[in-house]
């Protein structure tokens, strides 16, 4: 390994560093940045979701994260880039924002308030995890679907009752 025409190269090592925390708890943002409601959904996924999708109250959100919360949450339209480490909470950046947003306008819309693009089905799942951990204490007001080709056209009423926060099917 290593030597010119060799089938295998030097091993690579990439060190990784923890990413920083921002200064206040997620408490500490519910009622102000955050609506209440949103940091508790967080703090209360369904047990059989705990183990990946607990966000505790008590724990702070990065740093990175904070500050994409901060720019995205304010009245006027904005986007944000954010570039970082695997397991880093991207995801966080542009979900919580946009669930709070939800939450704060009291939405009772029947229809598309968000809409998210994924290249892979494989992303796609893992999402529908967290929004399933995350929506369930925020009520029947909060749906999410996710279309694929494996979306089916109808279910039974029976089984959409299993997942109150997930539209199953592509008819409602």
């Amino acid at each position: 390994p290593g030597n010119d025409g060799a089938f295998l190269g030097d091993p690579v090592f990439e060190a990784t560093f923890g990413w920083k925390p921002h200064n206040q708890t997620m408490q500490d943002l519910a009622g102000g940045l955050l609506e209440t409601q949103i940091v508790h959904a967080m703090a209360n996924p369904p047990k059989e979701l705990k183990e990946d999708y607990l966000f505790d109250a008590k724990w702070p959100p990065y740093a990175h994260q904070y500050e994409a919360w901060q720019h995205l949450l304010k009245d006027e339209p904005r986007s944000v880039i954010v570039s970082s480490g695997t397991g880093s909470g991207k995801t966080e950046c542009f979900l919580v924002p946009i669930l709070n947003d939800i939450v704060k306008r009291k939405s009772k819309a029947d229809g598309v308030e968000a809409l998210f693009l994924y290249p892979l089905n494989a992303l796609i799942n893992s999402q529908k995890d967290r929004l399933t951990a995350w929506t369930q204490e925020l009520g029947s007001n909060v749906k999410f679907c996710l279309y694929n080709g494996e979306t089916k056209e109808s279910i039974p009423a029976s089984k959409q009752r299993l997942f109150p926060n997930q539209q199953l099917s592509r008819k409602t």
